[in-house]
């Protein structure tokens, strides 16, 4: 079945989404805002637009942020990518692929509706005309316009009699703006540990206000010259989070006294505060810790109770002078376009993509994000299912089952993220992109890995990068993916496998007798 398909955002879920449909024969059309591709890792984003500040370095790697279809140039090291290599990344993409003449640029979607032929109005407008409105019609559309779109703006206590400046992350460019001020910082993530580093290194003084200590991953965790994600593989996806959580408890009050350095000790410090940790969003990034370690960034985790002209009291008595107030508080949810049924929680899709009332008539690409990995791999493999489900290669369960599987896998993220409950868009990557891979029929796990035994083990202990899924299933390319897989040397050493692997037996046979809490079933 050839389909026409109306994709919204030409973002990296945008263009992933049109290329997959594309593969599979289908007629695209793809509606971006700005005059670029590339969504906020555009050039040409504006000073009122959510976009890459000028400093930005990925949180993960180059290896998990590309797509299986599309590796990084053979022999390049694994290392974090700045904004503007990737945005070249995504250019590139489009050329290999061929998506730039789907695209038209400088397009607002107002509106997306069912139509009586049984597919779907689109009404769109130009950027530079609003009123000069337009209706398309398709068999199906893609929503992919992106989580870091329309900014939070969280209500503080007393802001109304504050003086000085409140200004959010989304806008932030570089610190300049900061230079001799006292600034309060809301809040902390990826993007707010180098927007705290940055500021605390020119303002005057510079307090951050958390309300809980999330968890921090050492870009290079341990020292060692692998990046964080180097660590996301089969192997360690083996231990149960009853046994991985204490296991890192204990490590980090270890490392509280015995980390190599001042640096590695203080995040260590901060981990400790929060026991469990792989039940939170993991914040990749310890830039902002540095600061700490070096005293021009004060922490204060009691809350804020109130602001004044010039002062913030928090919530444990202490004052301090600020006139500049930076929120660090993410992104609000806007699917307002969408007229025929009301989405209000992704955790309610199946996959966080698809409407139980919308089936794939309209799918949401881009609002899964795992706690470790890469939102980019995830999007790929909504895409690649959605183009499957467009040729009728694949089917959605029945209704009764897919509403069961929604409720099933809303309440394992429920369980196993409740450090982190407004933050509905997290996902766990392992289990995510395996139980996706069964979906789609792209395992790597198959017997033919008994002729393949190096590749089964990279498999197993080696990091589970997006090309694993390109070794086999539709429109696979298992020479280039074998050779982006067996490139990547694997972060844990072979004694570290083994005692991994035996934790990890061990665990499940304690679970097996009772002894020790299973996982909630995804």
């Amino acid at each position: 079945m050839r389909k026409s398909v109306c994709v919204i955002g030409a973002g990296p879920s945008g263009l992933v989404a049109i290329k997959e449909l594309l593969d599979e024969g289908h007629s695209v059309t793809c509606f971006e805002h700005s005059s670029e591709l590339g969504g906020v890792f555009r050039a040409g984003v504006g000073a009122d637009e959510a976009g890459a500040y000028d400093s930005t370095m990925l949180t993960i790697s180059n290896y998990m942020m590309t797509f299986s279809s599309f590796p990084p140039p053979a022999g390049q090291d694994r290392r974090y990518w700045s904004a503007g290599e990737y945005r070249q990344y995504l250019l590139d993409f489009a050329e290999r692929f061929g998506l730039e003449p789907a695209i038209r640029y400088r397009t607002d979607v107002l509106s997306v509706s069912r139509n009586d032929s049984g597919g779907y109005t689109v009404e769109v407008a130009p950027a530079d005309d609003p009123e000069s409105r337009i209706a398309h019609q398709f068999d199906a559309v893609v929503i992919s316009t992106g989580t870091h779109r329309v900014p939070n703006y969280i209500d503080l206590p007393g802001q109304e009699e504050f003086a000085g400046e409140i200004v959010h992350s989304a806008h932030y460019r570089n610190a300049d703006r900061f230079r001799g001020k006292r600034v309060l910082c809301v809040g902390i993530g990826e993007t707010a540990a180098d927007v705290v580093n940055e500021i605390a290194q020119v303002a005057a003084s510079c307090t951050l206000s958390v309300r809980r200590y999330q968890p921090i991953v050492e870009r290079y965790p341990g020292d060692r010259p692998f990046t964080n994600d180097a660590y996301t593989s089969h192997l360690l996806h083996s231990v149960p989070l009853a046994a991985a959580g204490p296991i890192m408890h204990l490590g980090m009050k270890r490392r509280r006294t015995r980390g190599k350095t001042a640096a590695a000790r203080a995040v260590a410090a901060w981990n400790a505060n929060t026991p469990d940790f792989f039940h939170h969003f993991l914040t990749k990034n310890d830039a902002f810790v540095h600061r700490i370690v070096d005293g021009t960034l004060t922490v204060n985790a009691s809350g804020i109770q109130r602001l004044g002209k010039d002062y913030v009291v928090f919530k444990d008595g202490r004052r301090e002078t600020v006139d500049t107030v930076m929120l660090n508080t993410g992104y609000t949810e806007d699917f307002s376009i969408l007229k025929d049924v009301d989405v209000t929680d992704v955790r309610r899709l199946y996959k966080h993509m698809i409407h139980p009332e919308l089936g794939a008539g309209v799918v949401f690409i881009g609002w899964a994000r795992p706690a470790a990995g890469g939102v980019p791999a995830c999007s790929e493999m909504q895409s690649r299912y959605f183009a499957l489900l467009c040729s009728g290669k694949r089917r959605l369960p029945d209704r009764v089952r897919l509403q069961g599987l929604i409720e099933r896998q809303a309440a394992y993220e429920n369980e196993v993220f409740h450090g982190n409950p407004g933050l509905r868009t997290l996902v766990h990557y392992n289990h995510y992109m395996i139980d996706f891979a069964k979906v789609i029929g792209c395992s790597p796990w198959r017997p033919a890995l008994l002729l393949d035994p190096r590749l089964a083990l990279r498999l197993w202990c080696g990091s589970q990068t997006p090309h694993v899924y390109r070794l086999s299933g539709p429109h696979s390319d298992r020479r280039t993916a074998r050779r982006t897989v067996m490139s990547l040397p694997p972060a844990f050493t072979t004694s570290q496998t083994v005692l991994t692997t035996a934790v990890g037996v061990v665990s499940r046979a304690l679970i097996a007798l009772g002894l020790m809490k299973a996982d909630p079933v995804y």
